[in-house]
């Protein structure tokens, strides 16, 4: 009998599920549906010359009969799990502060994906948002599904979340979408195509705005896709047709990829769009970021237990630090680059942890966070305007 049971384990732990049909390497690059080719000399239906260029020479040309500057916000709304209740209660705060900008361009990544729709909208869909990150708990997110780590790799089941998503994103949520990416802002989700280890982005506004009958899955896989870690939640399979057959890329979590993102900073537009010769090209462009975590956080003490699941945690959590704050500078130096201002709103790096785990959704924890945000959008927002970062973590916030 223990030599049975011995034999089984063995089975379960070298088992392997397959995956639905995986595109041929000749197509590995393509891109599904809704996703943007990055390469600025594309002319593709959904390309980043057509997506981000095109509100840019809308702008451009609305202000061609002024001196002054064409205002251009973007929000960039970062990972960080259920402290995503900080992020939610700042931009609230901030909403209800009445100076908020109507940005141009909202992306997310992660638990940025997930806020990142109804702050896009605004207004009443602001409640939604809130709710989510006050009172979830962690069975109305995922489920445990231990078992499901022999053969499909993961340890949580995201049923329930996948399901809030579908009954969220419905038509007259994506009929709002629509309206706003017609009046020329856009909404960008992050989700990283680990089939090629790559960052896909997705312009959630054109999704909204096709005629597809699909859309709607789409749009939710998208969501559920950017925020989906790896080991700890299923991968999305997201369909792509070549040649008149089915295949299908696996995408996870974007920000294994990046933490924070916006596309299109480096590229000289003036050179790549046909500008009407009277348009305004003297763009003041401000890039807010707000961060659903400590930035540097290197003050923490959390002994690991010698078990291979609570090593595994501790690493993937410390990569996603130092990622976060490499995605960060990043951000921060293109925008230097470029004469852009940034504006950074992170929580506090002297105050003790509220939420502990990303992974787990306390409604107590995450209103104490949400509450923190809230009060420090609505007052005198000290934003982080200049960040030094060097090799070896001596690292300091500069207003």
């Amino acid at each position: 009998m223990l030599k049975t049971l011995l034999l089984l384990l063995v089975f379960l732990l070298s088992a392997c599920t397959t995956r639905p049909a995986i595109p041929p390497k000749s197509h590995a690059n393509d891109l599904p549906w809704g996703a943007i080719d990055l390469n600025i000399n594309s002319n593709k239906k959904y390309s980043i010359k057509h997506s981000l260029g095109s509100i840019l020479t809308q702008k451009a040309n609305r202000y061609s009969d002024t001196n002054s500057s064409v205002p251009f916000n973007i929000l960039t709304l970062t990972g960080g799990g259920s402290r995503g209740a900080f992020g939610t209660g700042f931009l609230l705060g901030w909403t209800d502060k009445g100076d908020i900008p109507k940005f141009d361009i909202v992306t997310g990544i992660s638990t940025g994906a997930v806020m990142a729709p109804f702050i896009f909208l605004g207004d009443e869909e602001l409640e939604k948002v809130k709710y989510f990150y006050t009172q979830s708990h962690t069975e109305d997110v995922f489920v445990s599904s231990w078992l499901h780590f022999f053969g499909y790799g993961y340890i949580m089941n995201a049923k329930p979340l996948k399901k809030l998503f579908k009954k969220t994103f419905n038509k007259a949520f994506l009929d709002k979408v629509t309206l706003e990416h017609k009046k020329g802002r856009r909404l960008y989700i992050g989700t990283t195509n680990i089939d090629t280890g790559q960052l896909t982005v997705w312009d959630m506004g054109a999704i909204a705005s096709s005629d597809r009958a699909d859309k709607y899955e789409r749009f939710c896989d998208i969501i559920y896709a950017s925020s989906a870690l790896p080991v700890y939640l299923p991968p999305q399979y997201i369909s792509i047709d070549i040649e008149n057959k089915k295949y299908y890329q696996m995408h996870i979590d974007g920000g294994i990829y990046s933490q924070v993102f916006m596309i299109g900073l480096l590229v000289n537009w003036g050179e790549i769009l046909d500008f009407k010769k009277d348009a305004n090209t003297d763009f003041d462009v401000t890039l807010y970021t707000v961060a659903n975590r400590k930035y540097r956080q290197r003050d923490m003490y959390e002994p690991v237990q010698q078990a291979p699941f609570s090593i595994i945690e501790a690493y993937v959590l410390t990569e996603m630090d130092l990622l976060f704050d490499r995605s960060l500078y990043r951000l921060y130096k293109s925008c230097q680059t470029k004469g852009f201002k940034f504006k950074m709103a992170a929580i506090p790096d002297k105050l003790d942890a509220i939420v502990t785990n990303p992974t787990e959704f306390d409604p107590m924890q995450m209103t104490q966070l949400y509450e923190l945000g809230y009060n420090l959008g609505h007052g005198d927002i000290e934003w982080k305007k200049k960040i030094e970062m060097d090799e070896y973590d001596i690292n300091k916030f500069h207003h």
